[in-house]
């Protein structure tokens, strides 16, 4: 549930949400790293990087409370440790297990996240089969199914008569050894130990500053606290440092000198570097690894800088690339800002009376200024572009669930993975692309392997997933290579149906197109999947809310084609500006094809069926705007005014303006309740002039037949 208005979170309830949202990125990554190392189960570096996640989200749960949560994650990373250290092969069945359990831990953490009491129907049963496998791995033993966050390890070991080893030093010991094995020649490991006093925050010392700078310069980081001194949260004090003793592992390809940098704030009696080298890393006693994960008395937590988790020491001579945490409603203020930056640039530009001033340092600087806003513009619009590739890596995960449901060998092939989209548009583009890949895979493969046999095709179904520029235009395309649609019976679903009536003259694509409407399908079975006539007019409809549009292809036999055609942002548009009846309209400039005055004799009027005009032997509809939106004008011929010539979904229009104003880039300004129902409308903007300007939806006009009367 989101904060009312004027709430201020506590400082509990701020870690806490980033702590979500950090966990939240670490299953994202876990969800595709897995379905990586499924395909390649032999890449150990990508299963050290896996362990590394599971291990930052196991400190994490535990200190937050979330034990449930903790305690999956810890057995799942015995068994994952397991493997990394002994690189031994894993068989199918295991793999399956590993796969399965990054899903229960999606289900556990939407459990505590809602405090639900009742865990997902699959946790103990996947619980069960981790902790059977790391027992078998270890010798038939007992695995423990405490929680790692219950019991102090003095008091565990004393129940075993056991002398309790010291869990500090063991941890950073054991991480040592874990360091050494992604060290590479050049790389140095170091072990800072801190005795920090209680006022060392006072002095200007932050330890999550100080990591964070130390983490510029280190491929990997390992840090240690003693907790013993941390009182309870209502008696914590932000100007108090608790952490008396910490202790940091660097891997890294500075040198000591450099390390030392960082200390500043900190005493010579505070701190101690030492250099690891190879030899004492090796020579590190196996005894001395820790006998059990369970303690109170430390917290470990382990991050990375390195993207890939490789050791790539180039880059850190250059000195690291760094990133920063941005809110994204700050960054859709900016954005509102640098827009409006643009609508007083354009005034400033268009002023009647500062053109008029003949100054040449003004006219320079107005240059100068046009050229800073649109420096900032592209910048800013920069910042809201993402490459598509973590959206195409989740739908990795779908079609491997949907072909196991189905029983269906396919093979996904992903292009233009690096192709950059709008941010607001990747949140809304999941939902769209599951609903295709599913329907794409349900009923677009053949049924089964003797069906694709007898037409011809490999066993192996493929899946194309695709992402391209194309005319200023983001397009998203899913293929396959099944069987394609049957244009008959959809036509007989719709007629069936009542959406059409059955005397209409509709050509493929429109037929193609019936299949979104809604509660439309021509499944003859239903599944858990598809065939209920949902999804496809909901991914219609999420398309059409991101101005984008849906494009069908599709050939009996060999495949269909799903296509959603986006704009590169929503925001901000380059538009044609027109005017027609005294009133000024905006095209959008990707939609234009070309501008002209058209001679008499290529006009022709068609009884019942309006104005055309014939362009390189098509012919084109006219659309005079004026009867589209009812506007009181004198009436011309077409000949008499300027066609501009414009691409729609059905096919290639002429819109019939009095007179070309000009190009302009236009921030989109959403329109009221009131006129939303407007279909030809998607917008309105502010121009340079002050004066707002409506956007046409070209895909929505339509020729007003009853006022054409144009002679031939």
């Amino acid at each position: 549930m989101e904060p009312f208005i004027g709430y201020v979170m506590t400082k509990q309830e701020q870690v806490k949400a980033i702590f979500i949202e950090e966990a939240g990125e670490i299953i994202e990554k876990l969800d595709v790293d897995i379905l990586r190392f499924e395909e390649n189960s032999a890449d150990f570096d990508l299963l050290n990087e896996i362990f590394r996640g599971v291990h930052t989200l196991k400190g994490n749960a535990n200190a937050f409370g979330f034990t449930r949560l903790g305690e999956f994650v810890h057995h799942f990373e015995d068994v994952l440790d397991h493997y990394r250290s002994t690189k031994e092969e894993i068989e199918t069945i295991h793999l399956e297990l590993i796969v399965n359990s990054v899903d229960v831990i999606k289900e556990v953490m939407v459990c505590e996240l809602d405090t639900l009491p009742d865990l997902p129907n699959d946790y103990e049963e996947c619980l069960e089969g981790i902790k059977s496998l790391i027992a078998s791995k270890k010798g038939g033993g007992v695995t423990d199914t405490s929680s790692p966050s219950t019991l102090p390890l003095s008091d565990l070991a004393s129940e075993f008569g056991l002398d309790c080893p010291d869990q500090y030093e063991n941890d950073m010991t054991q991480s040592i050894e874990t360091m050494r094995i992604s060290q590479q020649e050049g790389m140095h490991i170091y072990r800072i130990e801190l005795c920090l006093d209680a006022d060392s925050y006072k002095r200007g010392f932050d330890h999550q500053i100080f990591i964070g700078l130390l983490r510029e310069k280190a491929v990997e980081i390992e840090s240690f606290f003693n907790l013993e001194s941390v009182p309870p949260l209502e008696n914590f004090s932000c100007e108090e440092n608790y952490f008396t003793r910490m202790g940091i592992i660097l891997l890294t390809a500075q040198s000591r000198s450099e390390i030392e940098e960082n200390f500043e704030f900190l005493f010579d009696h505070e701190y101690s570097i030492s250099e690891i080298e190879k030899a004492s890393v090796c020579e590190a006693p196996a005894s001395a690894a820790p006998q059990a994960q369970t303690t109170v008395e430390a917290s470990k937590t382990v991050s990375k800088t390195s993207s890939s988790g490789g050791t790539d020491t180039s880059s850190l001579s250059n000195g690291a690339k760094s990133t920063i945490r941005i809110d994204t409603f700050k960054l859709d203020e900016l954005f509102d800002s640098v827009g409006e930056l643009v609508i007083a640039q354009n005034f400033i530009a268009q002023n009647e009376k500062i053109r008029l001033i003949e100054d040449e340092s003004i006219s320079r600087t107005i240059e100068t200024l046009s050229k800073i806003t649109k420096r900032i513009q592209d910048r800013v619009m920069s910042l809201r572009m993402v490459a598509i590739r973590d959206t195409f890596d989740k739908m990795k995960r779908v079609v491997r669930d949907t072909s196991k449901k189905t029983g269906k060998e396919l093979h996904l092939n992903v292009l233009g993975e690096e192709t950059e989209i709008d941010k607001t548009m990747i949140d809304s583009l999941s939902d769209p692309l599951i609903h295709i890949i599913r329907n794409a895979i349900d009923h677009g493969l053949e049924a089964s392997a003797e069906e694709r046999l007898a037409a011809g095709k490999k066993v192996e179904g493929s899946i194309t997933l695709r992402a391209y520029h194309k005319s200023g235009s983001i397009v998203i395309s899913v293929s396959d290579d099944g069987r394609g649609i049957n244009k008959e019976k959809v036509f007989q679903k719709a007629i069936e149906r009542g959406v059409i009536n059955g005397d209409e003259n509709l050509t493929d694509s429109q037929i193609f197109g019936l299949i979104m409407q809604p509660g439309f399908s021509t499944a003859d079975t239903i599944s858990d999947l598809s065939g209920r006539g949902v999804g496809l007019d909901v991914v219609k409809t999420s398309i059409e809310k991101l101005r984008g549009k849906i494009e069908i292809e599709s050939k009996e036999g060999e495949g269909t084609t799903f296509s959603m055609v986006l704009p590169l942002t929503l925001a901000i548009i380059d538009g044609m500006l027109v005017q027609a009846a005294g009133e000024i309209y905006i095209i959008p400039t990707l939609s234009v094809v070309e501008s002209f005055r058209p001679e008499q004799e290529i006009v022709h009027a068609l009884k019942e069926k309006g104005e055309f005009v014939s362009l390189r032997g098509q012919h084109l509809p006219i659309i005079r705007l004026s009867d589209v939106f009812s506007l009181p004008t004198e009436r011309i011929e077409p000949w008499e005014g300027i066609l501009v010539c414009v691409e729609t979904e059905a096919g290639r229009i002429a819109i019939m303006v009095d007179e070309l104003v000009g190009r302009q880039q236009v921030v989109i300004k959403p329109l009221g309740k009131s006129l939303a129902k407007l279909k030809e409308i998607s917008g309105g903007a502010i121009l340079g002039s002050g004066d707002i300007a409506l956007i046409l939806n070209v895909d929505a006009l339509r020729p007003v037949i009853e006022g054409s009367h144009a002679g031939s």
